[in-house]
């Protein structure tokens, strides 16, 4: 993991001395939203889901030590064609995506979290990337990179394994989420909002291209993505997240994307 924020403890130490410590209390909840582009059974997909993370009382958000997201059956990662290649972690650490193979990126988001800074909650902003990795224990494994710029500047890597699952959902992605600090006496990073695609967008700041050879030409492509099931379960496509916090206490969200051409239903 690199972390780049010694100047912002510098600067702000002493005016976030007034920041307590999250009340043992409190409460995490949590929601999941998801969805298809396209929504076309039987078609490549890619996977949008995110979730938002409040706490009661307001302002006691507490940071998350792991999340697991569970899939729909039948959406395997293993045969989406997404993770032709793999990214070195040490290579990532160090000099970042550009040390990644273009073939080794699966998806894209941007994650907030909520900074002490002048006695205030700020809200920080990263940029996630998530890599293909080699296998681990017989399990395929990725690599999350996070890159945030202000108030807080600090690159960070950190690890998530594909996990079985039992119906009706089919896999999980397993994360562990690492605890960054901010200044002495303050809490840690606590994340607020999340949002990722999972495979190449048409178009956007979420899309991205691999590499293949046709004639001895590198042409570029967008690569298939994950495969929607050419038959919609009954009640819908079902997702699901546990999220665990740093006092081990564990919140659980639920959502439904709809068969195509039904109205959405939403969980908990």
């Amino acid at each position: 993991m690199r972390v780049v924020n010694h100047l912002l403890v510098l600067s702000v130490a002493a005016s976030v001395a007034s920041s307590c410590c999250t009340d043992a209390a409190a409460s995490q909840i949590a929601s999941l939203q998801a969805s298809f582009s396209p929504e076309r059974l039987g078609a490549a997909t890619t996977i949008n889901f995110g979730f938002q993370i409040s706490s009661i009382p307001e302002g006691s958000s507490l940071p998350l030590t792991n999340v697991n997201v569970f899939l729909p059956n039948e959406m395997g990662l293993a045969t989406s064609g997404l993770g032709l290649e793999n990214c070195v972690r040490a290579r990532l650490e160090e000099s970042g995506p550009q040390a990644c193979p273009p073939g080794s990126l699966m998806g894209r988001g941007v994650a907030s979290a909520t900074i002490p800074f002048e006695g205030e909650a700020v809200v920080e902003s990263a940029q996630i990337e998530v890599f293909s990795a080699r296998v681990q224990d017989g399990r395929l494994a990725l690599m999350v990179y996070a890159n945030a710029l202000r108030p807080v500047f600090a690159q960070l890597v950190f690890p998530a394994t594909i996990v079985p699952a039992a119906p009706p959902y089919g896999e999980g992605v397993d994360t562990t989420v690492p605890l960054v600090p901010t200044v002495p006496g303050a809490p840690d990073v606590a994340v607020t909002h999340f949002r990722m695609a999972l495979g190449a967008t048409p178009s956007g700041p979420d899309h991205f291209v691999y590499y293949r050879s046709v004639h001895g030409r590198r042409v570029a492509y967008s690569p298939r993505g994950l495969l929607l099931p050419p038959a919609c379960p009954a009640g819908g496509f079902p997702f699901k997240a546990q999220f665990t916090f740093q006092d081990h206490s564990v919140a659980t969200a639920h959502t439904t994307v709809p068969c195509p051409g039904h109205t959405r239903r939403h969980g908990g």
